[in-house]
């Protein structure tokens, strides 16, 4: 017994200490906040996925009578790519910067996503919203370490669009 009361204390300040460690980071640091919500958001889209999936690879060993046609399959998966992709890609676009990134490469992934991610995912090429005037001119400035009306005779806050390059 005492060796539980042991072991329930250590986990528990354990427990206690990473809550800790989480609320500090997430107060602290962007990055850390950003990737949290991340994970949270698309945690359980993937964990969806990887269900069907294995639902499928198990599927040998059903009765006759709960086993699925491939149309059925397809059709499963096509659902899943129906629900979850709107969401991921404004959560992508909502985040901006690399994980705008990461979807534009999915873009280009047409040998291993399927069509309606592909689609989805070509909005981050050129429907991402714009940033803000003073964070494009506070690049400019980090970048060249001139200030931005050094280096352009004219800024237009407003921009005629935006999108990612390279």
């Amino acid at each position: 017994m005492r060796f539980l009361r042991q072991t329930g204390a250590v986990v528990g300040a354990f427990g206690i200490g990473l809550g800790g460690y989480v609320a500090y980071r997430s107060h602290h640091d962007e990055g850390f906040r950003r990737a949290i919500r991340l994970y949270s958001e698309v945690g359980p889209v993937v964990a969806h996925y990887r269900l069907l999936q294995a639902k499928h690879k198990w599927e040998k060993y059903f009765p006759e009578s709960l086993k699925t046609t491939e149309e059925e399959k397809n059709d499963a998966w096509l659902s899943l790519d129906k629900r979850y992709s709107p969401h991921v890609v404004e959560l992508l676009k909502d985040m901006k910067g690399m994980y705008t990134k990461y979807g534009q490469i999915g873009a280009s992934m047409t040998n291993q996503l399927s069509r309606e991610w592909t689609d989805k995912l070509r909005e981050l090429e050129d429907a991402v919203p714009p940033q803000p005037a003073q964070v494009v001119l506070k690049t400019i400035q980090e970048e060249t370490g001139k200030d931005p009306m050094e280096t352009f005779s004219y800024f237009e806050e407003q921009p005629l669009g935006s999108a990612s390059i390279g």
